[in-house]
């Protein structure tokens, strides 16, 4: 009962964060252009991040753990991360990073918030699946 409710609940607030990002006019970056490959794989592993990620919601839905594929959503955001990082240190390179407005910073607040509660509930579907296993063999 506890993952259906986690599983509601985080497909819930996923959905709250589309409509709020998709209704929210983001301040306008300067014109840069990062290397089309970067560009092209942040896209290629957000999509299969947010897919996979979704799934593992919805198989807590229904109470099927899907461990593998929690496995595959953890391995999405970590590199994930890492192309984000590079795209961020290609960037600074480029421009100089201009101090924030305090206003500007929530929907990038919202969008790490949702990102890192999904990968921590991913996470632990992973783990409680693994010791789940574990004392099952004993």
């Amino acid at each position: 009962m506890f993952w259906r409710i986690v599983g509601i609940v985080s497909l819930v607030g996923g959905a709250i964060v589309f409509y709020i990002l998709g209704t929210t006019s983001l301040p306008s970056p300067p014109q840069i252009s990062p290397p089309k490959s970067l560009e092209f794989t942040i896209y290629l592993l957000s999509t299969s991040w947010l897919i996979s990620s979704a799934g593992v919601k919805i198989g807590l839905i229904f109470n099927k753990p899907w461990m593998k594929l929690s496995i595959f959503s953890c391995i999405c955001f970590i590199f994930l991360l890492i192309n984000m990082g590079l795209m961020q240190a290609a960037l600074v390179r480029e421009t100089p990073v201009p101090e924030p407005q305090p206003n500007s910073l929530y929907p990038y607040n919202l969008v790490a918030w949702w990102f890192v509660s999904w990968f921590w509930i991913d996470l632990l579907v992973i783990i409680t699946s693994w010791m789940k296993k574990r004392w099952q063999s004993k």
